[in-house]
């Protein structure tokens, strides 16, 4: 059983490390936001650092078998593939320049990352 809480809490904190890598105007985020409305922009931004804040958070909780932890990673598990798919359909955030391939590739990473993760959680919930 703590092996799978392991991974579970490995897992949650590769997709928060891998959301953290793709700040805007970093290394991998290349688009150009600065169309969007200020409170569109921060309030998108505010989404992700919550997400972020809450994944380091399940990844402790995984690890202590916190009783609200399988069904918390499992909600921030579908946040994680609505982000990356809403981004990778074009829904949103819509940018002028173009999405890169190095930038798609890790979207498409994370989304199995995050599958992954969400089917993790299910088996540890079955163990419990």
């Amino acid at each position: 059983m703590q092996s799978i809480a392991i991974m579970a809490s490995l897992l949650m904190f590769l997709n928060v490390t891998l959301l953290m890598i793709l700040v805007p105007g970093g290394p991998i985020e290349n688009r150009d936001f600065k169309h969007l409305k200020g409170v569109v922009f921060w309030g998108f931004n505010l989404f992700l650092i919550i997400l972020g804040i809450a994944s380091f958070i399940v990844c402790y909780l995984l690890l202590v078998s916190h009783s609200y932890a399988v069904l918390t990673g499992q909600i921030l598990a579908g946040l994680y593939f609505i982000v990356y798919m809403i981004d990778l359909a074009g829904v949103f955030p819509k940018s002028p320049t173009k999405m890169s391939r190095t930038l798609m590739l890790i979207e498409i990473i994370n989304i199995s990352m995050a599958v992954f993760l969400f089917l993790v959680l299910t088996a540890m919930d079955r163990v419990l």
